[in-house]
């Protein structure tokens, strides 16, 4: 039975000898269009091989061990993150269906405005335009800027732009709101 140093220092070994090859596989998945930070995954393989480690077992490839357990882990967080996204637009979808009937309900809803703010959305750049309509949605920021991969200053900009010009196009029809 090895001691607690023998195992920290085999750890070391295999980590700094298998630091490269983790972190290429682990690059090949392209994990921040996910939205998954490479070193969350590089943190729980090191966590595994430690696990594995402690273990006592016999490793006698440790490329291929390594590769399985960077792919599992990669498949877990990507998972991981699905099941996130779903949860939080099944919660919108849910929180979006609730407002719907409150405003029907009050009557509230109106077609023709309704129709004059689709149209003014519309009318707004693409890039602020897909922003604007994703926040109306009641998505934040961070959610926006992960949906499409962009910084969250860039969201925010867009975002930002997109609402004044929203505003403008709505008071040239006679639509003011402000809340005070």
């Amino acid at each position: 039975m090895s001691s607690k140093a023998d195992k920290i220092k085999e750890f070391d070994v295999v980590i700094n000898k298998f630091a490269r090859f983790i972190n290429g596989n682990i690059q090949k998945f392209d994990l921040p269009k996910e939205g998954i930070d490479p070193d969350d995954v590089f943190q729980e393989v090191r966590i595994k091989i430690w696990k594995l480690l402690n273990d006592e077992k016999k490793i006698v490839n440790y490329s291929s061990y390594i590769k399985k357990i960077v792919d599992s882990s990669v498949i877990d967080h990507i998972r991981k993150m699905r099941r996130e996204r779903d949860l939080i637009l099944q919660q919108k979808y849910k929180t979006i269906s609730e407002w719907k009937r409150i405003y029907e309900i009050d009557g509230i809803h109106d077609k023709n405005l309704k129709k004059i703010v689709s149209e003014s959305v519309e009318s707004l750049l693409e890039s602020r335009r897909k922003v604007v309509k994703l926040y109306l949605l009641n998505l934040t920021i961070e959610e926006i800027a992960s949906f499409f991969c962009w910084s969250r200053h860039k969201t925010r900009n867009l975002l930002y732009r997109g609402l004044s010009d929203l505003k403008k196009a709505l008071k040239e029809k006679d639509i003011e709101y402000e809340i005070k």
